[in-house]
């Protein structure tokens, strides 16, 4: 009789034993993602903000996206933004952060298991578990700025971009989105006397630009 149900026995073994080691492979393989996270997005933001400062802030000036009028005095009374140009750095920027990005498509980041552990001793030790790395093609830049005091009598104008993305991390039948986000600063300038009351054309039609005046 025993006999019998040994078969179904033996099946029940193997199939509970694979169910056991699937599911301890994908907490394995979750908890290798949350360490893999941190490694990805400092590795993103890098290479953005890299790409970003090299191709656009480079060759950005204070006066290429704001105009500055002043009185008869020589006093500034206002600043006005140069939508024109300021959407064109906009859309070249969003060109050069998916460059950056896709560039990341063609590494991956290898974990040693010993992290799992979260033993500093064991961290560096055993096998090495990679970690794909998948870009999205969708950026978002938001144009932003404040003013600083800088002195008797000075202010500090600065125009700074807020970029956004999201990259996917991923090892076999399990993958995680990880958000990207990077404040780089555009350009700015000292403005010597009172800050001006009157801020024009600080937003563009669309949802490329955002507004940029926030004091």
């Amino acid at each position: 009789m025993a006999r019998k149900w040994l078969p179904s026995l033996c099946i029940l073994i193997v199939i509970v034993l694979a169910m056991v080691l699937l599911l301890a492979d994908l907490r394995l393989k979750g908890s290798i993602l949350e360490i893999a996270q941190s490694e990805a997005q400092l590795k993103a933001v890098e290479m953005v903000n890299q790409a970003v400062n090299d191709k656009i802030v480079a060759e950005t000036d204070y006066r290429d996206i704001v105009y500055i009028h002043k009185d008869e005095n020589g006093r500034i009374v206002m600043i006005q933004a140069n939508t024109v140009i300021l959407n064109q750095i906009m859309a070249k920027t969003i060109k050069e952060v998916i460059a950056s990005l896709n560039g990341l498509e063609a590494q991956t980041i290898s974990v040693p298991l010993g992290q799992v552990t979260g033993s500093i001793f064991l961290a560096a030790y055993g096998p090495k578990l990679s970690v794909k790395i998948i870009p999205a093609k969708q950026v978002t830049v938001e144009v932003e700025n404040k003013f600083e005091q800088a002195g008797i009598n000075q202010t500090r104008h600065l125009i700074y971009f807020k970029i956004n993305s999201r990259i996917k991390i991923a090892v076999p039948l399990v993958d995680k989105d990880v958000e990207i986000s990077t404040t780089i600063p555009l350009a700015d300038t000292i403005i010597v006397g009172a800050v001006p009351d009157t801020y024009l054309n600080f937003t563009a039609p669309g949802e490329t630009l955002a507004p940029l005046l926030k004091k």
